[in-house]
């Protein structure tokens, strides 16, 4: 019995070292990957912000859900309120002071478009307009106001009323409305709500949207409509690199989406929430689905296009305002070349929760607002990490997705070229448990330099912690997973 004893006691010394070692190593991996984006505050003290953009002098806007839109400097300074709507505002549930966007001649004609929630007197349960309005910026403030959308939504519940606008690349204005919280409006062409609209600046409407009849939005067709059966878009952006438009759109209870706009398309909701099953070429699928117990309630979108962040280029980065475990800043890989209209791969760029705006800054940082932190986030390279963290050089393993799982889960990996230029490489990708058994071997093979993505099924495994390892030679790196059921 005591030699028995004996023999299991080296046994278990053996797991319980290497479980130390392999959190100690995957804490220093994780942190050392983590810091390759430094975040740093750069506006604080804000009260409930919702959106935000760059003046040319590198002033922010910032849209305050409660009372008015203020510009502030990055050194976290307030300039001034540009303009007060607290007389005739209603910011109750997902109401408020909203979107906000500088004409693209803002240099020349000083143009600002606001979108926000108008009722008199504030916050009355009636009379509810959603409204944008046109200001001319003067020495920091707003002036003569020109409302260059108007729409009676009457008694509404207060939720999904969209939130954003921006102007495209065709010069048009695009307005993202929700169904305000009535289903059936997302599939009416005869109101603006659960859609996206296109007007001229002006508030003049284009001929050729695709739902024009006779340019009166209360009769026929309502002439605004851009893409329709949506449930809230909350937010959407312009590509850089071509006419493409991508929404986010928040599903009820699961099936959050990210979708590429086209004219006229039918975005399905409420037939539909998330992929279509069975498939019906009515709906346009979304381009890919967060689906998970926690949602992570998208919001802010972007296209990355710099060279302070190269590897980032051409790639979608979409916001959370949800604070739980899937509450991250997402990365999202486009494919199908060069329309860009699938997404070929997730992962979580920065753990910064409960924010509702990004945008790209003049710097070539990415600015993420916190609503309810009230501050405004800098996402920037951190150039030392690698000599400060001993990160291994070659390739990088990023973090699972989605994490925590139940059973798939996407793992995804980049080899770099040496410096002897670019040459295959051994690669093997494992999965472990948390006593440091390998359970599962994913990627044992010669690989060439590039970007690649393994699925791993743990349907036959028990739920709990997982360390997944990517090793070429003597160097690697891990990243924890939680497998939930």
């Amino acid at each position: 019995m005591f030699a028995k004893k004996e023999k299991f006691m080296p046994k278990l010394k053996f797991r319980f070292v290497f479980y130390i070692t392999a959190m100690l190593i995957v804490y220093s991996a994780t942190t050392a990957i983590a810091q390759q984006y430094v975040i740093e505050n750069t506006i604080t003290g804000m009260q409930l912000p919702v959106s935000f953009a760059f003046l040319p002098n590198n002033n922010v806007i910032v849209t305050l859900k409660q009372s008015s839109a203020k510009i502030y400097n990055t050194n976290n300074t307030e300039i001034s309120t540009f303009w007060n709507f607290a007389d005739s505002l209603n910011s109750q549930t997902e109401q408020g002071v909203l979107g906000v966007t500088l004409d693209p001649l803002y240099s020349s004609n000083r143009y600002i478009y606001i979108y926000y929630v108008h009722s008199f007197p504030p916050n009355s349960q009636s009379n509810h307009r959603l409204r944008v309005v046109r200001f001319t910026e003067n020495n920091n403030t707003g002036t003569n106001p020109f409302i260059v959308f108007d729409y009676l939504a009457g008694t509404i519940g207060g939720n999904h009323v969209g939130g954003n606008l921006n102007i495209g690349r065709d010069g048009k204005l695009y307005i993202t409305i929700g169904e305000t919280g009535v289903q059936s409006n997302a599939q009416l062409l005869t109101n603006p709500r659960g859609k996206i609209l296109r007007l001229n600046p002006d508030g003049t409407i284009p001929s050729d949207n695709p739902f024009y009849d006779d340019g009166n939005p209360v009769s026929g067709n309502d002439d605004r409509i851009w893409v329709y059966g949506l449930r809230n878009s909350f937010d959407f952006c312009i590509s850089p690199f071509n006419d493409s438009i991508y929404a986010t759109e928040n599903g009820p209870t699961d099936n959050d989406e990210i979708n590429f706009i086209r004219k006229g398309k039918n975005y399905g909701w409420p037939v539909c929430s998330g992929y279509c099953t069975p498939f019906n070429p009515a709906y346009r699928q979304p381009m890919t689905i967060f689906s998970s117990p926690l949602l992570p309630a998208l919001t802010g979108i972007i296209i990355y296009n710099g060279s302070l962040m190269p590897e980032l280029n051409n790639k979608i980065i979409a916001a959370s305002s949800n604070t739980h475990v899937n509450g991250y800043i997402y990365r999202c890989d486009p494919g199908n070349a060069p329309f860009y209209d699938t997404i070929v791969s997730k992962s979580q760029l920065a753990d910064l929760r409960g924010i509702s705006d990004l945008a790209q800054g003049p710097d070539g940082n990415i600015y993420a607002l916190g609503i309810l932190s009230g501050i405004l986030y800098k996402i920037g390279p951190n150039t030392s990490s690698v000599q400060e963290n001993s990160l291994p050089l070659g390739f990088l393993l990023e973090q699972n997705y989605p994490n925590p799982f139940n059973p798939v889960t996407k793992i995804n990996f980049s080899i770099y070229p040496q410096e002897s230029g670019i040459k295959p490489q051994i690669v093997k990708l494992s999965v472990f448990d948390v006593l440091g058994k390998e359970s599962a071997v994913l990627v044992n093979s010669v690989l060439r330099p590039g970007n690649y993505s393994v699925e791993w099924n743990a349907a036959g495994f028990p739920c709990g912690v997982y360390f997944c390892s990517l090793s070429t030679g003597e160097k690697s790196l891990q990243k924890k997973m939680v497998l939930i059921k």
